[in-house]
């Protein structure tokens, strides 16, 4: 059943937009403005500097160009919190259509905006792989084929990336097609905060479907919003961890963004098919252990609504939790039925600015 509905929605997700099923929903045209600052620290910045047009250039092979001009492009990368001093990876797959087609052995050409800055630099020009395997697996990133893995600090003209946030763009040389990922360089003392999506800030644990199938962006549940952004005006660093499938990670962050959810670190699961259940469970216990050994560091607070999300979390050691209109065993988290309650006490965490 889980493997039907998500065939359904890739394959709506992929058609053209013309014979797809109208939206109803009202739109937002832009984020919700907020009048209340969140708290003494600043967000991480949005880092969105305008990224100049490029030139296009052929395809190295005609089956390429036939699948750009014929599917529509799947393209995505993975987020990173990192420490410095350790290798900064760029992790980009390249695909198309609802065969998610791996583009293979075309060149991807590499952009940074360091810092989110104002000025877009470019990186190099890199090939995808051809192979699965080429290349050994990368913070849980295993090479399927149609991928590229660039250690910027090995790279980068004018040396690593400092502290501070920053935005890579990866473009396909072929047809301009493109994917972004973002690198969080941590800070000593840094603090974070995890929480789930769906059901957790969505108002509905399936809204992801209505998304998908009409083209619309669901709602969240008040005040969801509004307490991440008090956690990032106190310092913590936001990690959106969610179990959809790897090709919704655009849609996903696109979404938060609307919402009016602070920039972070936003991880989908690395499968075209996404995790439920005990699956999910075991993909989050797996991705907070990444996170342990990529930065020393496990997750201060964390927010869910699912049993897979206290599973996660309760093995993670993560101190203190908070599950949304949970029915189960919360195991010492906190359960709620408002977000807005929570601003009070979340409110009087220290401050420790980045």
């Amino acid at each position: 059943m889980i493997a039907g509905l998500v065939a359904s929605l890739s394959a709506c997700a992929d058609a053209p937009a013309q014979s797809r099923p109208p939206v109803t929903a009202a739109q937002p045209a832009a984020a919700p403005i907020f009048t209340a600052p969140p708290g003494p620290c600043a967000l991480r910045p949005s880092c969105d500097t305008p990224f100049p047009k490029q030139s296009k250039r052929d395809f190295r092979h005609h089956g390429s160009s036939f699948l750009s001009s014929t599917q529509h492009a799947r393209h995505r990368g993975r987020d990173l919190f990192l420490l410095p001093g350790t290798p900064q990876w760029v992790l980009g797959k390249f695909a198309y259509g609802l065969s998610d087609k791996d583009l293979k052995d075309e060149d991807i050409d590499v952009y940074l905006l360091r810092g989110c800055g104002a000025s877009w630099e470019k990186v190099g020009t890199y090939r995808t792989s051809e192979d699965e395997g080429a290349h050994p697996v990368v913070h849980g990133v295993a090479d399927r084929g149609g991928q590229i893995f660039v250690n910027l600090a090995q790279v980068l003209p004018g040396g690593p990336l400092g502290v501070g946030r920053h935005r890579i763009k990866m473009v396909v040389a072929g047809d301009g097609t493109s994917a972004d990922v973002f690198l969080e360089v941590l800070p000593e003392g840094a603090r974070i905060a995890v929480t789930d999506i769906d059901g957790t800030l969505t108002e509905k644990e399936e809204a992801l479907v209505g998304d998908v199938l009409t083209g619309g962006h669901s709602a969240t549940h008040p005040g969801a919003a509004e307490v991440m952004r008090a956690l990032s005006g106190r310092g913590f660093f936001l990690f959106y961890l969610t179990a959809r499938p790897h090709w919704l990670e655009p849609r996903t962050r696109e979404w938060l963004a609307l919402r009016g959810f602070p920039p972070g670190i936003v991880h989908t699961s690395v499968t075209s098919t996404g995790r439920m259940g005990e699956a999910a469970a075991s993909f989050k216990m797996g991705e907070l252990g990444l996170l342990k050994t990529a930065t020393g560091l496990a997750p201060e607070l964390a927010f869910g609504n699912m049993p897979s999300d206290v599973a996660a979390y309760a093995s993670s050691g993560i101190p203190k939790t908070f599950y949304y209109k949970l029915d189960d065993d919360a195991r010492g988290g906190v359960k709620h039925d408002d977000y807005r309650t929570l601003l009070p006490s979340l409110g009087e965490l220290s401050a420790v600015c980045p």
